[in-house]
């Protein structure tokens, strides 16, 4: 696949995670709690590419370790858990609720050139940090003319 087809297809995969977000928006203001009490929520994630890997950086406060599920098939990596409620000593009114509870998923489509088995994770102050690495190039045997 040349480049400019790789581009495309990453452009309408980024477009669909957009439309993603803004369907799900629509639909937590348009209908109640009670219809929507099984939605996802998406952690804000950054994405970037280094010459040596793919990075991602999710922003995931008030959970541990154990509550991440990561995999990786047909280079797309995913990102499961579930943030639980903060359990309240006594019932409150709650006057803004912006902070997201439940399971979570994100999906991140990587280049072919990743390295299934070059895969780290690590979490810090709120932060789940995923490093793949890329597959190392080899070069080719240079063959001499007699």
């Amino acid at each position: 696949m040349n480049d400019f087809k790789k581009d495309i297809l990453k452009d309408v995969k980024r477009i669909q995670e957009e439309m993603d977000l803004l369907f799900d928006h629509f639909y937590k203001r348009r209908h109640s709690p009670v219809l929507t009490a099984r939605r996802l929520w998406r952690p804000p994630t950054d994405v970037f590419e280094t010459e040596t890997g793919v990075v991602i950086l999710s922003e995931v406060a008030g959970m541990k370790r154990d509550d991440f599920s990561i995999t990786l098939s047909n280079n797309i990596l995913t990102l499961r858990g579930e943030r639980k409620e903060i359990a309240r000593k006594t019932r409150s009114h709650y006057r803004n609720m912006e902070i997201n509870y439940g399971m979570f998923e994100r999906n991140i489509y990587l280049p072919e050139d990743v390295d299934p088995k070059g895969i780290s994770a690590s979490y810090r102050n709120g932060y789940l940090e995923i490093t793949v690495k890329k597959k190392t190039k080899k070069k080719g045997k240079e063959i001499k003319i007699e």
